[in-house]
């Protein structure tokens, strides 16, 4: 038995495999990124396979069964635009609009199948064109403007599976192969409406990645967020009931600022909030925690302490990191530090609300700062009272 080669049938397989490994790459990608649109555009492919399919089973012609398929897919993809393209509020005339689509398209399919006269061919072809074209200038085109670069490849891919099935529902182009017309529909629907919703996705995600490190992550400085901070600062203070010291928290302020930027300009400002977190991040270890909490105050949670004299001597190199004038932001700055500094070994915080009113304790401290401190730049305390350094190393800024 020789084999014949079938260009019609090897053609029709290629695409099959194609439309098979985009509704695969569909799944999988909606799977793992939790994207509905890509799961409709998988479920698209998966109907319609089955619609032909049953129509097999069935006494239907496969001719008709093919015309109610490249009917109802361009409206389904329709569908999908008016959802991805839609205005920010959608008022009682678009839900009607979408109903009415809705209806007016299954009514073309209805009607080809009952009728199959050249009148009723070219009313129903023609009218489709029209109702899809409408409907989408009227439900899609307001948010064109603000719609991604994605929308490009999405109208390209729509616009070329409703030109196939018009064609084909004119006769204006006939196939002999089986099922050939629905897959050069999908051919030139899937691909491109699949590189949409996936750049879209990957828009998106990138947007929520940024919303949560903006949580995390302070902007500008790249430090940590206060959210993190005290994320940080519960536990710390839970495991410090359990050990002989547990480290200490550490509230840095720029106590001259205000100068700087009357002898620099209001323009400096990021830079010297910037240049302020570089020495704070110099000064610390990896191990430890640093945060900006306001404008100008930052924090640091250090875990790694063992006795009050290692945390008097952080806080003095935190002091000192301000004093350095090496630079490549502001050289020959020295930013003036007042740091307070504080064991663990408080009250433990049960929850969130209760360790921000803690810090806000602190940090008023910096506003009614002692009267017998005037001359320093350190405030240490130890089990919530003001004490004295312990550091032999320790000097007159304290």
């Amino acid at each position: 038995m020789n084999p014949v080669f079938a260009a019609d049938i090897f053609a029709l397989g290629v695409a099959a495999g194609v439309l098979g490994l985009v509704m695969l790459f569909s799944l999988i990608i909606a799977y793992a990124y939790d994207e509905p649109t890509l799961f409709a555009l998988g479920g698209y492919v998966l109907l319609v396979t089955v619609a032909l399919l049953a129509g097999r089973q069935t006494d239907l012609p496969l001719h008709d069964i093919e015309s109610v398929v490249l009917i109802l897919g361009p409206t389904l993809v329709a569908g999908l635009h008016a959802w991805l393209l839609r205005k920010r509020q959608i008022s009682l005339g678009d839900q009607l609009v979408m109903a009415a689509t809705v209806l007016i398209a299954l009514a073309i399919a209805g009607l080809r199948m009952v009728d199959n006269s050249p009148l009723a061919i070219l009313a129903g072809s023609y009218g489709l064109g029209a109702l899809l074209v409408l409907s989408w200038l009227y439900l899609c085109l307001p948010a064109w403007r603000i719609s991604g670069p994605w929308k490009w490849w999405l109208v390209l891919g729509h616009l070329g599976g409703l030109v196939v099935a018009l064609l084909f529902l004119l006769g204006t182009v006939v196939s002999e192969a089986s099922y050939w017309p629905v897959a050069l529909m999908l051919l030139l629907q899937l691909p491109a409406t699949y590189l949409a919703l996936v750049w879209r996705s990957r828009l998106l995600n990138e947007g929520r990645l940024r919303g949560l490190a903006a949580k995390v992550t302070d902007p500008l400085t790249g430090l940590s967020s206060l959210a993190v901070l005290i994320d940080r600062l519960r536990p710390a203070i839970g495991r410090a009931q359990n050990l002989k010291h547990g480290g200490a928290l550490y509230l840095i302020e720029i106590n001259n600022l205000a100068g700087l930027l009357h002898e620099l300009g209001a323009d400096s400002k990021e830079k010297i909030i910037l240049e302020a977190a570089n020495r704070i991040r110099r000064a610390i270890s990896d191990s430890d925690t640093a945060a900006r909490i306001t404008e100008q105050l930052f924090a640091v949670v250090a875990q790694d302490l063992e006795d009050d004299g290692q945390v008097d001597s952080l806080a003095t190199r935190l002091l000192v990191s301000g004093l350095r004038i090496e630079s490549d932001f502001l050289p020959g700055v020295s930013l003036q530090f007042r740091v307070i500094a504080t064991d663990l070994k408080v009250r433990v915080l049960p929850h969130t609300a209760a360790a921000q009113a803690w810090l806000r304790g602190l940090v008023n401290h910096f506003a009614a700062w002692p009267d017998t401190h005037r001359s320093r730049n350190i405030l240490l305390f130890s089990n919530g009272q003001i004490r004295r350094p312990q550091s032999a190393a320790s000097n007159s800024s304290f």
